[in-house]
């Protein structure tokens, strides 16, 4: 059976267990009322903060009047952020379908024992969300269709992401930020874009041979590739480390954040370090005859990443999820490159 286009995308998106959790959307339509219910509910922002607090996003302006106490978390990565400022969200979105908690295991002691309602996606179920009864929706990462989040605000005041930002495409630092900012503690949100800042500039000082390097970052999937451009985040990761992502992706000028390579054009992958992760095909694409025909593979600097939760770390790129893939990546980067 040939695999849905967005499906694809999808995959390319979420990563590793993106395009299970795509099919079973394509499959079923409308995301499910499961959920595992919520205990207690969300806690209030730790450590208080300024209200009313008024953020300018894409689609205007959202003020929150006084301090949440139901937080739900929609946007791609949100929840990390809610769960570095403190705040449990009392629902959240698994764009992964990965995890019981809605989280990953970078993230998971921030629950503190709390389970909150794991919402299906990446479609919306607005009357799942209603009956969490929310004083704020986050969505800073999405595919930034406005009818959505139109119809979040009517439930409540609803983020989306910043002005300019193409779909899915949002920072780590503006997704923070905007998260911080409607807790009324944008400072705090500054801190921890700054911590994360210093542990990506601590790591490249430790490995300058990082430094001016190409890398292609890509995903197989439905029988080619997709190799990301500048307006991902697992790109950004990469450049933050000292690598420059290579001109012959950024040359193809994709609408998205990612340009489809057919296997004919293969060699486009090849640069002073490929990274690629498998899309329903793991640790097949270490025996990938046409991919490691070209000349980063044959040198050893082809880095295949096969564990799920890895994947979906490097891809999440969240200040939760950047301690994580810094200790568990980078070393085998390292690796690669020797």
């Amino acid at each position: 059976m040939a695999t849905h286009p967005l499906i694809s995308r999808r995959g390319l998106l979420f990563g590793a267990a993106g395009v299970a959790a795509a099919g079973l959307l394509a499959a079923c339509g409308d995301s499910d009322d499961t959920g595992t219910p919520a205990a207690g509910g969300a806690s209030a922002p730790a450590g208080g903060g300024s209200f009313p607090a008024t953020v300018t996003h894409q689609f205007g302006t959202t003020t929150v009047e006084q301090a949440p106490k139901t937080v739900v978390s929609l946007g791609w990565a949100d929840a990390d952020v809610l769960l570095a400022l403190g705040v449990v969200p009392a629902g959240i979105l698994d764009w992964f379908q990965a995890w019981p908690v809605g989280v990953g295991p970078w993230a998971q002691a921030r629950l503190g024992g709390a389970k909150p309602t794991v919402l299906k996606g990446p479609e919306i179920n607005f009357e799942q969300v209603a009956t969490l009864r929310p004083d704020l929706v986050t969505f800073t990462k999405s595919d930034n269709v406005k009818a959505t989040w139109e119809q979040l605000e009517k439930l409540a005041p609803t983020l989306s992401g910043p002005a300019g930002t193409q779909p899915y495409g949002t920072t780590l630092k503006d997704q923070t930020i905007l998260i911080a900012e409607a807790l009324g503690r944008k400072s705090e949100g500054e801190a921890l874009v700054a911590a994360n800042d210093k542990a990506l500039a601590d790591a490249k000082a430790a490995n300058p041979g990082f430094a001016g390097k190409s890398v292609v970052v890509a995903a197989a999937f439905n029988g080619q590739y997709g190799a990301y451009t500048r307006g991902d985040g697992r790109v950004q990761f990469m450049e933050a480390l000292g690598f420059r992502n290579s001109q012959k992706i950024e040359d193809l000028k994709p609408a998205n954040f990612y340009a489809e390579v057919s296997k004919e054009r293969v060699g486009l992958l090849d640069a002073d370090l490929t990274v690629i992760f498998g899309i329903g095909a793991g640790a097949e694409l270490k025996k990938d005859a046409v991919l490691n025909s070209i000349p980063s593979a044959k040198a050893g600097r082809l880095l295949v990443i096969d564990d799920a939760d890895l994947v979906n770390a490097f891809s999440t790129n969240s200040v939760l999820s950047t301690p994580y893939t810094l200790e568990k990546f980078v070393p085998m980067v390292k690796d690669a490159l020797a």
